[in-house]
């Protein structure tokens, strides 16, 4: 279980990254839901937000596969924020895309830290 004073700060910072990026798209498909009166935007952010806490869970539980696959996750999640970014859109979409986008690849190279990969591989810190 993840006990936050056996943990490293940038797996905590990594976990928290992961559950607020998901909750933020969340909140972005239900604000443009609520702006176009069309309820697919919801869609996509709530399936990308179940696999982004999947991984988060994974983190927590602390297996040793944990930090690969959230890296993978968050990395994939980056990509998709990057894409909103490059779309033509609303410019609060795509700033805060950008934003959440930067943060997933923070993300990404906290969990490959010397720390994180001693915290879930195991040895000496």
């Amino acid at each position: 279980m993840f006990a936050p004073r056996n943990a490293p700060p940038e797996v905590a910072l990594a976990i928290l990254i992961g559950v607020v990026g998901g909750l933020a798209f969340i909140l972005m498909g239900a604000i443009q839901w609520q702006l176009d009166g069309d309820p697919s935007w919801i869609k996509f952010p709530v399936i990308v937000a179940v696999l982004e806490l999947l991984a988060v869970g994974g983190l927590v539980a602390g297996p040793r596969a944990a930090r690969l696959t959230a890296a993978f996750v968050f990395g994939v999640v980056a990509l998709i924020h990057l894409l909103a970014v490059l779309n033509q859109g609303a410019l609060w979409i795509r700033v805060l895309s950008g934003l959440i986008s930067a943060a997933h690849v923070f993300a990404v190279v906290l969990l490959n830290t010397r720390p994180a990969r001693i915290h879930f591989i195991g040895g000496k810190r």
